[in-house]
């Protein structure tokens, strides 16, 4: 049964990016059943009196969160929809008098589908949380979910820069999307995700190469260690994946990277004097070769892009319609239902293209779940 749940959880972890990073629903469809098989064979095995470790202190807030949206794929009478959204409650009585058909008990959510299948899909991501945290608890799986992780950063930051020297390149069988063409974008298709991805992959493989150090006290001990080789490789991955994604030209991405390096080097402050030498030169190393690469490869459209905001489709304009759609929902509008509301409170967005998603996710999980939703 371990071994069974080792398999399952090396293989949604290692696969799932590949697919284009699941968001279609028949491929997050496949993964959601088999995060629940894993987390089947994990509640089996505690039967079976095996230790684990769980955090109870999560168990009331994620109870709470998906008890609370779960209301909003349940059919209500209208009695209560009316004091719980006023709003949804006079669309739906519009489209009565307009169609001449009553609707009986409809639900809160504007897409009772949409917010019952993604709601599912965090269920199954909530459980495959324990099972993989059961995992980590052991060296050896742990080790295996880190390499397994970095490798696949890897593979997708070498396909992203190829796509951002070969402009033409679309991603895997997928050629007619145009979109992003010239940036890197792995198999992602979105950059935006494809940055998100990296960025949170790059300090995995940092701290991977900062623990594999030895002290070394002399430059010529350094130059000498077994396990020089070995960093450097490590560190010449890392510049890989620093480089893909600064040509996803994502700019959350590459700001969330800054963010991260920051933050990495914070905690490992209280350290500082006590890592190696050898690792202090590649860290070093690491920083002055991305700088050579940067010169020559050029990065001024990256740059540009952080200039762009005063664009009439810009993401601040996206944010303040948004935030029209709160104050008319305070309880939310049901999980994955912003591209359903959105293009009502749409005011200056003059693009042809649907907007389907916030571009900021703490903005759409408050407009999707509300204050409620939002606050646990």
């Amino acid at each position: 049964m371990v071994a069974a749940m080792r398999l399952i959880s090396y293989f949604v972890i290692g696969t799932i990016p590949i697919l284009f990073a699941a968001v279609q629903s028949w491929i997050w469809s496949f993964y959601s059943l088999s995060m629940m098989a894993a987390f089947v064979l994990y509640k089996w095995l505690r039967q079976e009196k095996i230790a684990f470790s769980t955090p109870k202190s999560s168990y009331l807030p994620t109870t709470l969160f998906f008890s609370y949206t779960i209301l909003f794929w349940l059919p209500l009478p209208s009695s209560i929809i009316s004091f719980l959204s006023p709003v949804r409650f006079e669309s739906i009585s519009t489209t009565q008098k307009l169609t001449d058909i009553v609707f009986e008990g409809q639900t809160l959510s504007y897409s009772s589908l949409n917010a019952f299948t993604w709601w599912v899909f965090l269920l199954s991501l909530c459980l495959f949380f324990f099972v993989v945290r059961y995992l980590s608890n052991e060296r050896k799986s742990l080790t295996i979910i880190l390499f397994i992780m970095v490798g696949l950063g890897l593979t997708e930051a070498v396909y992203g820069l190829i796509q951002a020297l070969v402009p033409s390149m679309g991603v895997l069988w997928v050629d007619y999307v145009k979109d992003y063409m010239g940036n890197a974008r792995g198999t992602f298709i979105n950059r935006n995700h494809f940055a998100g991805f990296i960025e949170l992959i790059w300090p995995l493989a940092l701290g991977v190469t900062i623990a594999k150090t030895e002290r070394k006290n002399s430059f010529k001990k350094a130059l000498a260690s077994d396990l020089l080789n070995r960093q450097a490789l490590m560190a010449l991955c890392i510049v890989v994946l620093l480089l893909a994604l600064l040509l996803s030209r994502s700019r959350a991405g590459i700001v969330g990277g800054a963010i991260g390096l920051l933050t990495f080097w914070y905690l490992a402050r209280p350290n500082i004097g006590r890592i190696a030498l050898q690792t202090r030169l590649l860290m070093g190393g690491i920083v002055v070769v991305l700088s050579i690469y940067c010169l020559t490869i050029g990065v001024g459209p990256t740059f540009k892009r952080f200039l762009l905001i005063d664009d009439r489709n810009s993401r601040l304009h996206i944010w303040k319609d948004s935030l029209s759609i709160i104050e008319d929902h305070p309880l939310g509008i049901g999980l994955r239902n912003y591209e359903n509301v959105f293009q009502i409170y749409n005011q200056h967005s003059t693009s042809d293209k649907v907007v389907k998603y916030a571009h900021n996710d703490y903005l759409q999980l408050l407009i999707e779940t509300g204050w409620v939703g939002f606050f646990v």
